[in-house]
């Protein structure tokens, strides 16, 4: 995320000006994105006081270290399940114009019968899907039992859908970082990252899995110089519990271990704020989660999605679904190679030893090809309304 200079709005004095944003963590860094960023947008570009509700601060301390900075606009509370709590927290706040609750989440009694008398837009800020029923159920209303309508906002890829988080000047910050290798090496100085890697640079956030110590050896056996910046540290749990690599390898931040022509980088876990500048700095990337997923599909580079497992391999019809797209008219090759090693990286697929190599070769024998159309798709997404600007059409809020 940019560095927001959030707008001092001054309406009127008897002008609700409150919006309410519901939080439960599920997968940790995730959900808590979303919600940070959402949050922030809706200050930027609706001009609302955000009272961000959330079950587990911590996660958002870590993420978002300067979150002191937006006090003024961004109100967090604390969210705990005592009912008499939220009561009491309910009782000197401002009534609310708009309640989210993010990805299903459900609200307190509390804050249910409140919104039954001040009667806001109530929204469930959905995952992000690419799916076509998706697009069918995106702004339905929903009638409840306290009377009011929900609304079921479903962030996507194609028009017609709820879009996708963007700040206003994310171009611009983008051009300025790449343009000036002041601002890079400032950064990189900053995080302790390497001023220099050897051949393409892999920007790596996933989750832990069992296919990390196969792909560490399709990237020796492919025999071409990578470096992997590993941030997080999942991926390396996992190498280390398959005993790929010795117990103190890459224990500290910035340790590297060398392996052939595969370079292995431990990188520093970064704020949200920060995470724009990691995917700029980087040829390619593999991301994890739906926040990280967006800002890859900004940034415009090459990468694979490690999603979020589901039950019932719904997760794996979310990646078809947004790959199938994403993928259309890629030569057959080269969309062939990406779609084995996404479902092998996914934990679906057949590839073995060989065949994972070779993918990858094909990958990397088609890599002009595979930036090009990542920045053509990227730029798509730029000429669409982002969700703000969709949400503020839906709500008839006023739009900055």
């Amino acid at each position: 995320m940019q560095s927001l200079n959030l707008p001092v709005c001054a309406p009127p004095a008897d002008f609700a000006t409150e919006a309410w944003v519901f939080i439960r963590v599920i997968d940790n860094f995730g959900d808590v994105g979303v919600g940070w960023r959402l949050s922030c947008l809706l200050a930027e570009f609706l001009c609302l006081r955000v009272r961000l509700w959330i079950d587990d601060v911590g996660a958002l301390d870590r993420l978002v270290p300067e979150r002191a900075v937006y006090q003024a606009q961004i109100v967090v509370e604390v969210w705990q399940d005592d009912e008499a709590v939220v009561q009491r927290q309910l009782a000197d706040v401002t009534d609310p114009v708009l309640v989210i609750e993010t990805f299903g989440c459900d609200l307190p009694p509390a804050v249910l019968a409140r919104m039954a008398e001040c009667r806001p837009l109530w929204l469930n800020w959905e995952y992000l899907t690419a799916e076509d029923w998706a697009v069918d159920l995106h702004a339905m209303p929903s009638l409840q039992a306290n009377g009011l309508a929900k609304y079921f906002w479903f962030m996507g890829i194609d028009a017609a859908s709820g879009g996708l988080l963007r700040e206003a000047d994310y171009v611009a910050e983008r051009a300025a970082f790449l343009q000036q290798p002041g601002l890079q090496q400032a950064f990189r100085q900053r995080y302790g990252l390497p001023l220099r890697h050897n051949g393409r640079l892999w920007l790596v956030f996933a989750y832990a899995a069992v296919c990390w110590p196969q792909w560490m050896l399709m990237w020796q056996q492919a025999d071409t110089p990578i470096t992997l910046w590993l941030a997080g540290g999942q991926v390396i749990d996992s190498l280390r519990a398959a005993q790929v690599i010795a117990p103190d390898a890459l224990q500290q931040d910035g340790d590297v271990l060398v392996l052939d022509k595969l370079t292995l980088v431990r990188i520093p876990f970064v704020p949200q704020a920060a995470f724009d500048r990691l995917l700029w700095l980087a040829d390619a990337a593999i991301v994890r989660g739906e926040d990280s997923f967006v800002r890859a599909l900004w940034a415009g580079l090459p990468f694979f999605w490690h999603i979020y497992q589901q039950d019932d391999e719904v997760h794996i019809h979310k990646l078809h679904a947004f790959w199938n797209r994403a993928t259309a008219g890629w030569p057959v090759g080269l969309r062939e190679a990406f779609m084995a090693l996404s479902d092998d990286l996914n934990g679906t697929g057949s590839l073995d030893g060989s065949g994972r190599v070779r993918a990858w070769q094909n990958l990397c024998a088609s890599w002009q090809i595979w930036v090009k159309l990542a920045a053509v798709w990227s730029e798509m997404l730029h000429a669409q309304d982002s969700a703000l600007e969709k949400l503020a059409r839906f709500s008839h809020l006023p739009l900055k």
